[in-house]
């Protein structure tokens, strides 16, 4: 097994996943797959493009945006090194439901649908961990649109910080960003960031944002 092979199973074996798929399955997959880089502000792909392959980061971050109604764009979410996005593309023959642009130089690991059919029909473990994976994401997505339901304003942005947790200190999110995350509207969005950070939960330098009491934001997500 060449260098770079044997690099990809390692990094597959870490991936949310793969993580738990056999050796043999993750060596078929580093066989079906190919790297790539993208620039900051890059786009990995863009909403209405056919789905034609799933990535997983390597390296870097990148944020998953949709075109509203009114021609804005909303950030729903933000990625990082061992998540992966294009899986539901790859599985159905819808194009993709939203654009991701690289935040930072990205480096992925990409499967075309054509290899990951192929995967899928030689690697059994594959399948169940697929179904995992997107079952783990509507549970996120159900406590998210609980919060949106139930929570007050100050909880969102506390649970949309607490998500982003491991990037604050080395990204840059705008007011807007959070806002779009959190369902409310920048002014609102503000208002509670300002709040937060007199209240001693948080404190702002160069535009990074730093919890400072992570077990009490915690306590206030829904």
């Amino acid at each position: 097994m060449e260098k770079n092979h044997k690099e990809i199973v390692v990094f597959l074996k870490k991936t949310k996943l793969f993580g738990e798929i056999s050796v043999k399955g993750l060596a078929l997959i580093a066989d079906e797959s190919k790297q790539n880089s993208f620039k900051k502000g890059g786009v990995v792909f863009s909403e209405g493009d056919s789905g034609e392959t799933l990535h997983i980061i390597k390296d870097g971050k990148v944020k998953i945006t949709k075109y509203t109604k009114e021609g804005k764009t909303k950030t729903l979410a933000i990625l990082r090194q061992y998540d992966s996005f294009g899986e539901m593309a790859i599985l159905t023959k819808d194009v993709r439901s939203a654009t991701v642009e690289a935040i930072s130089n990205v480096v992925t690991i990409s499967i075309s649908k054509e290899n990951f059919v192929h995967l899928i029909q030689n690697e059994p473990s594959i399948p169940m961990q697929i179904i995992k994976t997107l079952s783990e994401r509507l549970a996120k997505a159900d406590r998210d649109i609980k919060n949106l339901a139930l929570g007050d304003a100050r909880g969102r942005v506390v649970c949309v910080l607490m998500d982003l947790e491991g990037d604050l200190e080395t990204t840059k999110f705008t007011h807007q960003e959070i806002a779009d995350l959190a369902g409310l509207t920048r002014e609102t969005t503000t208002r509670t960031l300002t709040q937060l950070e007199a209240d001693g939960l948080i404190s702002v330098k160069n535009r990074l944002f730093i919890i400072k009491d992570a077990a009490k934001m915690k306590e206030m997500c829904v």
